[in-house]
């Protein structure tokens, strides 16, 4: 029993350290998903930084308790998994629901993203959203389109004036201007 216990404190603190650390927690319910389809979402989840983990309710439970993650309490209910992402609270969020998509009895329960708690669907509306980077690079290309636009404007009466000189150079040397072609 001693061993049981110690097992599950290292549990907890385990998952405490991770909390601690996360941009992004989801509970999943995995209930239905055979072995080897979690086998290969944890394969996707590791290569993308993202861990997920299975663990006992009463365990999360305790390792959320004083955290900010403790709104998530009311959702431990049933088989539960974990995703935490680290590096950009949107991977983890992508992942899992892309998964749930691709898998019948996976389904988001909640979830924690940037400080504040979020529904399932949330959590999977959230998912649907652009990167940050392709969010950056629309808006490059806005702020760079009327800027094109601009000095293409400011370059036409050069242009023009530039081919108005090299016609009257040409109809004074006595060759045919190109601009009557």
């Amino acid at each position: 029993m001693v061993r049981g216990l110690e097992y599950k404190r290292a549990v907890v603190k385990d998952l405490s350290g991770r909390f601690s650390t996360a941009e992004a927690v989801v509970l999943v319910d995995f209930s239905g998903v055979s072995v080897s389809e979690i086998t290969e979402l944890r394969n996707k989840a590791r290569d993308a930084n993202v861990d997920y983990i299975v663990a006992k309710n009463n365990l999360i439970r305790r390792a959320i308790t004083g955290t900010p993650l403790e709104c998530l309490d009311s959702d431990l209910v049933g088989q539960t998994a974990l995703g935490i992402g680290y590096d950009g609270s949107l991977v983890a969020l992508k992942i899992l629901t892309d998964a749930a998509k691709g898998l019948e009895g996976l389904k988001i329960k909640a979830g924690f993203v940037d400080g504040e708690y979020a529904s399932g669907e949330e959590v999977t509306a959230i998912a649907k959203l652009p990167s940050k980077p392709q969010l950056v690079g629309r808006l490059a290309s806005v702020l760079q389109a009327p800027i094109s636009k601009l000095v293409f404007v400011l370059n036409g009466p050069v242009t023009g004036l530039v081919r108005t000189l090299q016609a009257i150079k040409e109809k004074k040397e006595g060759r045919p201007s190109s601009a009557s072609e």
